[in-house]
């Protein structure tokens, strides 16, 4: 379950393998478009406004920043994709970054791919997913923004969701950030993440 109180703060802000934090802690990446509410996410999951930080211009950071919970687990706040891939440069910089993190850091146990609700995953996210499973990680997909849907829509759209991505929809969760709601399910899948 989720906690009222959590002590959250950035290790490292990292543009190479150098200046990835010496951290044991067991670490989870969160990956997703630009404009998914990945930022918000993670701030929900810590109950905090301003942990994670949402560039006015999508696409343009390219950083990993390391984010301690609780002295049990790391977040890892991936770039967002989507605007800069379609730059062939910018999509290689994105590689460099990604690549190295995912075959060589050791205490990676999961990946949440945040998606959008509405949206159905793009070939980025497909592309992201498929970074994940190579590197043998559990993966959980948040569906973000799923207050701006009806029950109906939101039960139609996770089925095409899972269809698209070739997943159960029991590894999908649906969080409304503002009300909180899926939060205490999206810590009770990293606490399992992070227990193996």
């Amino acid at each position: 379950m989720a906690q009222q109180y959590y002590d959250a703060k950035l290790l490292a802000s990292a543009v190479k393998e150098a200046q990835w934090p010496a951290n044991e802690l067991p670490e989870i990446i969160f990956a997703g478009r630009s404009n998914a509410g990945k930022s918000t996410l993670i701030n929900a999951l810590v109950n905090r406004n301003n942990l994670a930080y949402s560039g006015k211009t999508p696409g343009k950071t390219r950083i990993l920043n390391f984010f301690q919970v609780n002295d049990k687990v790391v977040f890892t706040d991936a770039p967002g994709y989507g605007y800069a891939t379609r730059n062939v440069a910018a999509a290689e910089d994105f590689g460099l970054l990604i690549d190295p993190y995912f075959e060589k850091r050791k205490q990676l146990k999961g990946m949440i791919l945040v998606l959008d609700a509405r949206r159905e995953p793009s070939d980025d996210d497909q592309l992201m997913m498929q970074f994940g499973r190579n590197a043998h990680l559990e993966i959980l997909i948040v569906c973000t923004k799923s207050d701006k849907l009806s029950r109906n829509q939101l039960i139609n759209n996770i089925h095409k969701i899972a269809k698209s991505l070739e997943i159960s929809e029991t590894a999908i969760t649906a969080v409304d950030s503002i009300k909180k709601t899926g939060i205490d399910d999206v810590w009770h899948r990293i606490d399992n993440m992070i227990a193996k």
